[in-house]
């Protein structure tokens, strides 16, 4: 038979009369074609003049090897939403064919004590930073790696670095916006803005739903839970004198220590203060008492990190920043007003 120039799988396709689809399965050595089509495939394409490649000789997907940096300070206590997220980015990058090497940094390694030391020991065609860390240690990783990063709830100036961040901001902003509809004018923030730059951007959520209100900003309406260097991650709350109407808290942990301080000081919640949180963790706090929160997606968080990180190493240009949205849980810890609806 005359052979054909550029002879493409349709052609063979049309020949034998079944799919393109089952003729790549066929010539691929792939599950779903039976021996004797997958033969009649392969005798067809040679006298079509197709040249089939030898199977040692067609190339493997490349396994991905992805190293996954988080601080110690994170994950010392348990459920930890950090290594939740880690969990999630290894099964998804498992499912890809890659592989995560994790190394949790402490204290010392991440304030370079030291000097810079590299977390980790072998090769690695991309990092995945998770949760904000020390700036000079960031910018050491950055420095000495020159493969692809993304950080996940972290986010900085470099366009180089692709930032898959929860949506800290418009979470809390929502959630305070509960509260005032509510009939919560007297709010209080618990979190300590200085120490995350999430906490910040909690913090500037809860001051843009009052800003729309019209309600005034005060310093001495932000009731710290922790000291500003984020290190030490014990959390610490010390009620005012005076109780708010409702407290927006940075998290659900810290939401559940203020929680505990107020019951031991006779007050009902919600019936006399309302509470939300951030993150869905902790959120059965009491015994019949379910916090209202702000929850992550999480799954979506470890999704789009890994396909980022992976089309980076593909060659393919990311986006930089993406806000990753949840969803508002309502709890009973918000007093409700008769006839009022809540947003969220």
């Amino acid at each position: 038979m005359e052979r054909r120039k550029e002879v493409r799988l349709e052609h063979i396709a049309e020949a034998v009369g079944v799919s393109i689809v089952t003729v790549s399965n066929a010539l691929n050595g792939r599950k779903g074609v039976s021996e004797e089509l997958r033969e009649k495939i392969r005798d067809t394409a040679v006298s079509m003049g197709y040249h089939i490649p030898r199977a040692e000789s067609r190339k493997k997907p490349k396994m991905n090897r992805i190293g996954v940096v988080v601080a110690e300070r994170y994950v010392k206590q348990f459920p930890s939403f950090y290594m939740d997220i880690y969990m999630k980015v290894a099964q998804e990058l498992n499912k890809k064919g890659s592989v995560s090497l994790l190394e949790v940094v402490d204290e010392g390694k991440e304030r370079m004590l030291h000097g810079f030391a590299g977390f980790l020991n072998e090769e690695v065609d991309g990092i995945i930073i998770i949760g904000e860390m020390d700036r000079n240690y960031f910018l050491n990783v950055r420095k000495e790696y020159h493969v692809p990063i993304v950080c996940i709830d972290y986010y900085d100036v470099f366009t180089d670095v692709d930032y898959i961040v929860c949506d800290s901001f418009g979470g809390t902003e929502r959630l305070t916006e509960i509260l005032l509809n509510a009939g919560c004018m007297k709010l209080m923030f618990v979190g300590n803005p200085k120490a995350t730059g999430s906490i910040m951007d909690r913090y500037m959520g809860y001051c843009k739903a009052l800003e729309k209100r019209g309600l005034e900003i005060r310093p001495e309406d932000v009731i710290m839970d922790r000291i500003s260097d984020g290190y030490d991650y014990h959390l610490r709350v010390e009620l005012p004198e005076t109780l708010p109407e409702g407290f927006v808290c940075n998290c659900d942990k810290t939401a559940n220590i203020l929680i505990g301080k107020l019951i031991e000081r006779g007050v009902r919640i919600p019936e006399d203060v309302s509470v939300v949180g951030f993150d869905h963790y902790y959120s059965d706090v009491r015994e019949g008492m379910q916090l209202t929160t702000y929850e992550n997606d999480q799954k979506a968080i470890a999704l789009i990190s890994t396909n980022t990180i992976l089309k980076r190493i593909a060659g393919v240009k990311a986006a930089g920043i993406r806000f990753v949205e949840g969803n508002i849980v309502h709890g009973n810890t918000v007093k409700s007003m008769e006839g009022l609806v809540q947003n969220g």
